[in-house]
């Protein structure tokens, strides 16, 4: 009796091991990021001449950011993911071709009137977030395994699929040309996935999986701090911006809820179309509705005249995040009960 309860601890251990496990500082973001925001704006209200630096800050911060999301997309982990076909068909197609049309289709109804909103919106919603769909993931209930995997795949989408949609959607607007997208997203996406992708192989060449476990730790750690300092500079750099055109961006509540509204909707009626059990459901909910995604802040900050246009991607996560939680909450109320 005592080595099979032995055995059963160990079998235990092993899968708390290999199961995807969220770094304190991914489980904190959230709050993090909406206290990022308040210090922005409170930075550049007592210190309106930091707006240049802040700006430039936005910059460097971007790039090192990114550089840091891509280090933990692990190519093994995507493989795997492709045996799942019938969620990665869903995945994507809900990601890449639904949620685009929808964007663009509530841009055009709710903020045909004003352009940097409505491009700031599309930016927003086009593609989803590249890491904190598996904090709700898990909240859920959900399987984040298979979202680290999918993570990936994102990723190479996105830096595949935004020029497209940036010139499909936004070209219309006349704001911007299609060689500086291509600039932005070789300098901002392509360019840190190279860096990110020459680190990672320094690492496995060492063969030291503890220490590796740690480097992806202080990695998420590292991520987490960018992502708020980012933040920070770009809401201390656009405050005035945003304090004199408040009324501007109450536009972007109604097409904002509507989307993550339909979007959560959707997911569930096509994962229970498909059959798949709560775990995968869970996660094709967060990854259809979860947005923040680095990749479009990269552009909206870097590639845009318009101040709003990266307002709008930045302050797209307040309106977003209650929402989350809710959909985490609704879902972990209809997870099945364990052994059941």
């Amino acid at each position: 009796m005592r080595a099979e309860r032995k055995g059963a601890g160990l079998n235990t251990a092993a899968a708390t091991l290999a199961e995807p496990r969220l770094s304190r500082s991914d489980q904190l973001q959230p709050a993090l990021l909406l206290a990022a925001i308040g210090v922005g704006l409170a930075l550049g209200r007592v210190a309106p001449g930091i707006s240049d630096t802040a700006g430039a800050a936005v910059s460097v911060g971007v790039f090192t950011l990114i550089t840091l999301v891509m280090i933990n997309v692990n190519p093994r982990n995507v493989a795997t993911t492709f045996a799942r076909k019938r969620f990665l068909a869903a995945a994507v197609g809900l990601n890449f071709v639904v949620n685009p049309l929808v964007a663009w289709g509530l841009g055009a109804a709710f903020l045909g009137g004003h352009p940097a909103l409505r491009i700031g919106l599309i930016l927003f919603l086009v593609t989803p977030c590249i890491g904190w769909y598996l904090i709700f993931t898990e909240l859920a209930g959900g399987d984040t395994e298979l979202g680290v995997g999918l993570l990936g795949i994102n990723v190479v989408l996105q830096i595949a699929l935004l020029p497209l949609y940036l010139a499909v959607f936004v070209g219309d607007s006349g704001t911007i040309a299609l060689s500086t997208i291509l600039e932005s997203v070789g300098l901002y996406l392509a360019l840190p996935a190279l860096v990110a992708g020459v680190i990672r192989h320094q690492w496995s060449s060492r063969g030291r999986v503890a220490e590796d476990e740690q480097q992806r730790w202080r990695v998420s750690a590292l991520k987490t701090g960018s992502l708020a300092a980012v933040i920070v500079a770009m809401f201390a750099s656009q405050s005035e911006t945003l304090f004199d055109d408040v009324g501007a961006i109450r536009h972007l509540i109604v097409p904002m809820v509507l989307f993550f509204a339909f979007t959560f909707v959707m997911a569930l009626l096509v994962a229970h179309r498909l059959g798949l059990p709560h775990d995968q459901a869970a996660l094709l909910v967060f990854t259809t509705t979860s947005r923040n995604s680095e990749a479009s802040l990269a552009i909206a900050a870097t590639a845009f005249a318009s101040p709003l246009v990266a307002l709008t991607v930045a302050i797209g996560p307040v309106i977003e995040l209650p929402l989350l939680v809710l959909m985490a909450r609704t879902l972990r109320q209809r997870a099945p009960a364990p052994g059941g």
